[in-house]
């Protein structure tokens, strides 16, 4: 749309005449409640109807019809109140919005979930997230780690989730918070014998006879630190070579069956597998970091609210 030829109107002379109508058409009252001398209004007016006549076919517009006591609104006028109101209502609520968008309060934000922080922070973040930025609107996309800081390049997506070390903490075009530190805890079959101890940790080397499912290496090379660690302290893992899993679901299913034990990250604790025992890892340096990654170029304004967020929420965590 041209808007060119509305270029010679001044929004102040469009308030100066609603001013007038707001005060039962009576100039004097309208000078009085803006705060100018009632010639400048008078001007103001003359100067808005002059500016409507300039590309009329007919003669010069009236908005008002000052031959009669009280003013009135001439039929021009008339119509011109009932559609300025509407265009001014439109205007203030684009001013609003703008500003609201430069605060990140209205827009979007699209995020790369992945199972480390769906089963920690995620729910909390979300939930005081949209409780304090109801008109931001959240896409919310599941995606493999791997893919995610290659997702997170090409503008796919705004924030990610990523386990450290597994993106490069150096790579100039990201920046990053970390957000949980994570342990590692062993899960057994209920009736395992290591399940009916009354201690809630057990040491790695009692896991030497055990047969052990791990995620495959190629998927998650992080695993491979817990075949490292068990020939550091002396013996050889024997890892369940003919299960390939990837999902935490079916891995806890099959250790309830009583397939062997597994290695895991302590949020799986959250997921209460009827027939699993959760028991913390102790005497081993297994841990990693959970942290949001962004692109340095990001120029969203919605993404400082939502790190505010979960700064927040791990505060809040944290003094509890």
């Amino acid at each position: 749309m041209n808007f060119q030829h509305l270029n010679h109107l001044e929004v102040r002379q469009i308030c100066n005449f609603m001013a007038v109508v707001q005060a039962g058409n009576n100039f004097t009252e309208a000078a009085k409640r803006l705060g100018i001398h009632q010639p400048n209004l008078t001007q103001s007016i003359q100067t808005l109807e002059k500016s409507l006549s300039a590309n009329a076919k007919t003669s010069n517009i009236k908005l008002f019809d000052r031959t009669k006591r009280p003013i009135e609104l001439t039929e021009a006028g008339k119509v011109f109140l009932k559609e300025v109101q509407l265009a001014l209502m439109y205007l203030e609520r684009a001013i609003a919005q703008a500003q609201q968008a430069s605060l990140g309060q209205i827009g979007r934000l699209i995020i790369g979930l992945n199972n480390a922080v769906a089963n920690s922070i995620l729910p909390e973040v979300l939930q005081e997230f949209q409780k304090q930025f109801p008109n931001v609107e959240l896409e919310l996309h599941e995606v493999k780690i791997q893919q995610e800081i290659q997702m997170l390049k090409n503008c796919e997506l705004d924030v990610v989730f990523q386990r450290s070390p597994s993106f490069d903490r150096n790579d100039p075009d990201l920046e990053f918070q970390i957000l949980l530190n994570e342990y590692f805890v062993v899960a057994l079959p209920t009736n395992h014998a290591l399940a009916k101890q009354k201690d809630t940790e057990i040491s790695l080397k009692v896991l030497a006879n055990e047969t052990i499912i791990l995620p495959p290496l190629d998927v998650l090379p992080f695993y491979g630190e817990v075949i490292t660690l068990c020939k550091k302290i002396g013996f050889e893992p024997k890892i369940a070579s003919n299960i390939r899993v990837t999902g935490v679901v079916v891995l806890l299913s099959l250790v309830a069956s009583g397939k062997g034990v597994s290695i895991l990250p302590n949020h799986v604790q959250i997921l209460h597998r009827e027939g699993v025992i959760y028991k913390v890892l102790k005497d081993a340096t297994l841990a990693r970091q959970i942290a949001a990654v962004w692109r340095k170029k990001n120029s969203s304004t919605v993404l400082p609210n939502f790190l505010k967020v979960i700064e927040e929420i791990i505060y809040l965590r944290d003094a509890w």
